[in-house]
């Protein structure tokens, strides 16, 4: 492994709020000369955001759990409205919040705020008309009644009440069934003595149950557990950081409380805040209690839940297409704490009894395993697990190091599982952080297999043609545009853009033109894209650094032994010398197959992961 450090500057955030098209135009710029055909690429994609008002086609995934969906006519009655929206809101013409959020929606186009709902419980929603509202709405009934004058949409986002996302966020950070109890009885509970009571336990015992589940979630406060939980369930599409202005428009607020505000529902104390905005604790104090006078929110843990809620509708409501999930995941979804108040996320796919099979996913998709791979894997006694590395999904990016940081959330994944060794499985770029963690850690691996993995730099062989040939080229020569498209792709994951992108770059292939011709193997891919850039393109753009900036394959002393696989679809053989060095290396070529080998050829991978005969043999 290259002992330089691979590290990407921050951008800031008015950087980070800039059209992907300014992006690329700052860093191509800055490029001096770089080749015709590179240049040729980037004119293409800016000519697509040539206009700066341009929908960049952002996706979000919503849970339907989450939403009460309505449209209300000119006079503020219901004129189509799902079941959640009518229970919450029985009369929704006599609420004077609803009636002034609605006229606001009708001047300015849309508008954010609180709903008291019919148990009193505050609420938060957006109003809105126009195309913007009219992706929310699916029906005929709700349709014909948005077409009409005066029509807006209701949408009120209230995660933390769905009883089955509770369950999901206990179960994404490995609560047990009497530590989620009582995490999910906190949510709302004045106090703790309560929720211990809505949990049928003690209150002695319960002192002891939330500080393992402050454990499991990183939560140095208790109040912290209610934020925490609160994220995961609103997690649903990165929002820009709240900031008083939106959280002053979104809670009603001046914007001195608004500061105060989020300074609270960050997990500071009163007196914390005071030090923090410059202000006396009697200053501070007077707007903590208008603060909670004006939201509703009995306590400080309750506004936290408030304001995450707040900043995950704003941010979803600004998106090109709402993707609605609903039910179980095709995976057990786990959150771990990391130092630095990162978090690590990872799909295991179980049983707990099985020997575990560390898959990783690519550049962009591969966050789910297919399921004819994961069952694959599991008739062969395996455990597959999927990690999401720094900066994919809902893993956080790394601070320094990307590769140390990898290998280290991988480490600290296998211990926290009370894992001795795992078979690893890594493919094109995510070869990389697996060698990482490999080469830190060889006495973890009894076997490991790589599939098409990306070589060092200029060591690749000129297989591949088109769009993604071009674009790897572009991202070696000049890494300096690797954050920008990053931010292009992140931007633009309109499900039928990338239905379209996934034909133009792999419907070459015969094997993978196959793939994509079934339905189902589309939808995966496009959610798992969507999933992998919701929250930030960091762990694209650190990945392709490592690559740009001159990776080589480090020095694996032990474990294995390692299998490397090419698919025979993506044309010659690349070079052997980078791989000689790992222990037991074996290649072989997995014929008839593309890209998407872990949809058409489940089987011989599954055989491979698990250390059987292959079915043809090693060349």
């Amino acid at each position: 492994m290259s002992t330089e450090s691979v590290r990407l500057r921050r951008a800031d955030p008015a950087s980070s709020l800039s059209s992907p098209a300014q992006l690329l135009r700052r860093a191509w710029g800055r490029s001096g000369q770089g080749s015709c055909e590179a240049s040729r690429l980037v004119d293409e994609l800016l000519h697509t955001e040539a206009d700066e008002g341009f929908d960049f086609g952002a996706a979000a995934l919503v849970p339907e759990e989450a939403l009460a969906i309505a449209v209300l006519s000119a006079r503020n009655t219901v004129a189509a409205a799902d079941t959640a929206f009518a229970q919450a809101f029985p009369d929704p013409g006599a609420i004077p919040d609803l009636r002034r959020l609605a006229e606001r929606a009708r001047r300015t186009g849309s508008a954010l705020g609180l709903l008291e709902a019919a148990d009193g419980a505050p609420l938060t929603a957006w109003m809105g008309r126009g195309p913007g509202a009219a992706r929310w709405v699916s029906s005929d009934t709700a349709r014909a009644a948005l077409a009409r004058p005066g029509a807006v949409v209701a949408l009120v986002f209230a995660p933390s009440r769905s009883g089955e996302l509770a369950g999901r966020a206990s179960a994404a950070f490995g609560l047990t069934p009497i530590e989620a109890r009582l995490a999910e009885a906190f949510l709302f509970a004045p106090t703790l003595e309560i929720a211990a009571a809505q949990a049928g336990i003690g209150h002695a015992t319960a002192r002891d149950v939330l500080a393992r589940v402050m454990a499991k979630t990183g939560a140095a406060r208790s109040g912290d557990v209610v934020r925490a939980l609160a994220e995961v369930m609103s997690a649903v599409h990165e929002a820009p950081p709240m900031t008083p202005d939106r959280l002053s428009e979104a809670l009603g607020l001046t914007q001195a409380e608004a500061g105060v505000a989020l300074a609270l529902a960050g997990g500071a104390t009163q007196r914390e805040a005071a030090q923090a905005l410059g202000l006396q604790p009697e200053t501070v104090r007077t707007y903590a209690k208008s603060v909670l006078a004006k939201t509703g929110a009995p306590r400080a843990k309750d506004l936290a839940r408030l304001v995450a809620e707040a900043g995950a509708l704003s941010g979803l409501v600004a998106v090109a297409e709402p993707v609605f999930t609903s039910g179980d995941p095709p995976a057990s979804l786990r959150l771990m704490p990391r130092p630095g108040g990162r978090r690590l996320a990872f799909l295991d796919y179980g049983p707990a009894a099985g020997r575990p099979a560390v898959v990783f996913h690519g550049f962009t998709a591969g966050r789910s395993l297919p399921p004819r791979l994961a069952a694959a894997l599991q008739a062969r006694g395996l455990r597959p697990i999927v990690p999401q590395r720094p900066g994919f999904g809902l893993t956080s990016p790394a601070g320094g190091d990307y590769l140390a940081e990898a290998a280290d959330d991988l480490e600290a994944l296998v211990t926290a599982l009370g894992l001795r060794e795992v078979a690893l499985f890594a493919r094109d770029g995510g070869t990389a952080a697996a060698l990482a963690f490999a080469a830190a850690h060889p006495g973890r691996i009894w076997r490991g297999v790589l599939l098409n993995p990306r070589s060092p730099r200029g060591l690749s062989p000129d297989h591949r043609s088109g769009p993604v040939k071009r674009m790897t080229r572009m991202l070696l020569d000049q890494p300096h545009l690797i954050s920008g498209l990053g931010e292009l792709i992140r931007r633009r994951t309109r499900s039928d853009f990338l239905e379209a992108a996934l034909h133009e770059t792999l419907g070459a292939i015969p094997a993978d033109r196959g793939a994509l011709a079934d339905r189902a193997v589309r939808a995966q891919l496009v959610r798992d894209i969507q999933a992998q850039f919701a929250h930030t393109s960091a762990g694209y753009a650190a990945e392709h650094a490592v690559y740009a900036q001159g990776w080589r394959v480090p020095q694996v002393g032990a474990g294995g032994p390692w299998t490397l696989v090419h698919t025979g679809a993506l044309g010659d053989e690349p070079p052997r010398d980078p791989w000689l060095a790992l222990p037991g290396a074996s290649f072989h070529t997995l014929d008839g197959a593309g890209v998407l080998a872990q949809f058409t050829h489940p089987d011989q991978l599954g055989a491979l992961i698990a250390g059987e005969p292959y079915l043809a043999p090693a060349i």
